[in-house]
C-alpha cells in the first residue's frame, strides 16, 4: 500500500515560511554583527599592544643605546612585573648590532621556549597564539633612523577571550529567543491577515464551480476594514450573479418557448402548400385515375409535394438539430463516400473516382466533412452528362486538409459560384445542398475555391485547417 505524501495546507504553509523568514533574517543580521564586532576587537586588541609596545621601547631605547644589557635586561623585567588588567608573559628584545636575544619570562612560563619563526623574520607583526595569547613586535629605531633591535612581547588575552566568548554566545542565545519569539508573531500575524484571504479564496472556488454563495456575517473579520470591504465586494458580486443566473434561466426559458413557437409556426406554413396541392393531386387520381395523362400529371404533382416536404425536413433539422459528437475525419470516411455516391453515379451512367492521399485519421469534424462532400459529389454527379466523370481528390498539405471536387458538366452558375466563395446566402436560388455546404465550411473555418466555365465543368476545392484536437494528422 502506498503511503499518501504529507502536504501542509496553504493556509499554514505561507505563514510557516513567513515565519522561517524572519527568524533566519534575524539570525543572519545579529551574527553579521557580532562578527563585525569581533573584527574590530581584534583590531583594538592589535592597538592596545602597539600602545604597550610603545612604553615598553621609551622604557628600553636609553640602555640600549648605551648597550648595557643588565638595565635593558632589569627593564624588561620591571615591565613584566607591573601589569593591570593585560598580563605579559614573555618580554623580549632581539640586538640588531650583535643578533643577541635578551628575554624575561614570567614564573609560570616555562623557560626554553623558541621565539616563533615569524617574530625572527618579520621586522614587525601580530599573531594569535594557540594558548589564549597574542604576539606583538615592531623594531627599535634611534633617533638618527638606525634600527637597533626588535621589541617583542607575548601578552596573554585568556581572560579577554573568555569575556568575549561569554558575550558572543549571550548575544547568540538571546538572538535565538529574541528571532524565534519574532518567528512566532510573525507567523501569527501572517495567520490572521491570510485568514480573510482564504475565506474568499474558498467562495470563489465555488463560484468557478458554479456555486455563487455569500461569505456569511460569522466569517468576516470584526477589526479588518480593508478585508470586511473585499468580502462585502464579493458578496456584492455574488449576489449579482446569481441574480443574473436566474434572468439568464428565465430567458432561456422564454427562448426556448419562442424557437418552439418559430419552429411549429414554420413547419405548419411550409407543409401547408405542399399539402394542399397534393390533396389535390389525390383528388384527381380518384376521379381520373384511369386516365393516363391526367394521372401521370398527378404523380408527378406528388413526386414533387414530397420532395418539397422532404426539403422542410432537412432544412428544419440542419436548424435545430444536436450537434453529434466530434471524431476526426478517417480514411474511412472516403470509402463510405464512394460507396454512397457510386450508386447514383451508376443510375445516370457518370464514373465517380477518388484519389486519396491522406493519413489514416485527420484532425477535422468528420461528420461535417463528410456532409460537405456528399453534397458536393451528388451535385457534381447530378451536373454530368451520361459518360461523364466525376472525380475527388484530398491530401493534406500546412496543416490543411485539402479537397477538390471536378465534374464534366454544364458549368456552374457565376452568382451561385460567387455566393460559395464568399460564405453568402443571398444569392438566389442556391439550393438546400449549396446553402448547407457554405454552413459547414463556415463553422470549420474553411474556405472554397471555384474554377468554372461554361461548357469546360467545375472544379471547387476546400481547404479545412486542421483542429486541434487528440486526433494524429
Amino acid at each position: 500500500m502506498r503511503a499518501r505524501a504529507f502536504t501542509v495546507p496553504v493556509t499554514v504553509r505561507l505563514p510557516l515560511i513567513a515565519a522561517i523568514m524572519i527568524f533566519v533574517a534575524a539570525v543572519a543580521s545579529t551574527q553579521t554583527a557580532i562578527f563585525f564586532m569581533s573584527r574590530q576587537a581584534d583590531r583594538q586588541l592589535e592597538t592596545m599592544g602597539h600602545v604597550y609596545l610603545d612604553g615598553l621601547s621609551a622604557a628600553l631605547l636609553p640602555h640600549v643605546i648605551d648597550n648595557d644589557g643588565d638595565r635593558i635586561r632589569t627593564t624588561l623585567r620591571q615591565a613584566l612585573e607591573f601589569h593591570e588588567g593585560v598580563v605579559d608573559q614573555r618580554l623580549t628584545f632581539i640586538d640588531a648590532r650583535n643578533g643577541s636575544v635578551i628575554e624575561v619570562l614570567r614564573s609560570e612560563v616555562e623557560p626554553g621556549q623558541p621565539l616563533p619563526a615569524k617574530v625572527i623574520a618579520d621586522p614587525s607583526g601580530f599573531m594569535k597564539s594557540d594558548n589564549g595569547a597574542i604576539w606583538i613586535w615592531r623594531p627599535l629605531v634611534a633617533d638618527n633612523g638606525n634600527q637597533l633591535g626588535t621589541v617583542a612581547a607575548n601578552i596573554d588575552i585568556a581572560t579577554l577571550d573568555a569575556e568575549r566568548w561569554a558575550i558572543r554566545w549571550f548575544l547568540l542565545l538571546s538572538d535565538l529567543l529574541f528571532s524565534g519569539a519574532c518567528a512566532v508573531i510573525g507567523f501569527f500575524m501572517v495567520r490572521r491577515m491570510q485568514r480573510p484571504m482564504a475565506v474568499v479564496a474558498h467562495h470563489l472556488y465555488d463560484a468557478a464551480l458554479g456555486m455563487f454563495k455569500p461569505i456569511e456575517p460569522h466569517e468576516m473579520p470584526a477589526d479588518d476594514v480593508q478585508a470586511e470591504r473585499m468580502i462585502l465586494a464579493f458578496n456584492t458580486m455574488a449576489n449579482a450573479a446569481n441574480e443574473r443566473e436566474g434572468l439568464i434561466t428565465h430567458l432561456a426559458g422564454q427562448q426556448r418557448e419562442a424557437d418552439l413557437g418559430r419552429l411549429t409556426a414554420t413547419i405548419a406554413h411550409e407543409i401547408r402548400n405542399p399539402l394542399g396541392g397534393m390533396r389535390t393531386a389525390i383528388s384527381t387520381l380518384r376521379r381520373f385515375g384511369d386516365r393516363e395523362k391526367p394521372r401521370d400529371e398527378a404523380v408527378e404533382f406528388l413526386e414533387r409535394g414530397v420532395a418539397a416536404l422532404e426539403h422542410v425536413v432537412d432544412a428544419t433539422l440542419e436548424n435545430y438539430r444536436a450537434r453529434p459528437e466530434w471524431r476526426p475525419l478517417s480514411r474511412q470516411d472516403f470509402e463510405d463516400l464512394r460507396l454512397l455516391v457510386d450508386a447514383d453515379g451508376r443510375s445516370r451512367g457518370v464514373s465517380v473516382a477518388l484519389n486519396v492521399d491522406v493519413p489514416e485519421t485527420i484532425a477535422v469534424a468528420a461528420l461535417d466533412v463528410r456532409q460537405i462532400l456528399l453534397n458536393l459529389l451528388l451535385n457534381a454527379v447530378r451536373a454530368s452528362s451520361k459518360g461523364g466523370n466525376v472525380k475527388l481528390t484530398a491530401s493534406v498539405q500546412s496543416r490543411e486538409l485539402i479537397v477538390t471536387v471536378e465534374d464534366e458538366g454544364s458549368g456552374l452558375d457565376r452568382r451561385l459560384a460567387h455566393a460559395i466563395e464568399r460564405g453568402n446566402l443571398a444569392t438566389e436560388g442556391p439550393g438546400l445542398g449549396v446553402a448547407v455546404v457554405i454552413r459547414l465550411v463556415e463553422r470549420l473555418q474553411g474556405r472554397v475555391a471555384i474554377e468554372s466555365a461554361p461548357g469546360s465543368g467545375t472544379s471547387i476545392t476546400l481547404h479545412i485547417p486542421l483542429q486541434n484536437r487528440n486526433a494524429t494528422t
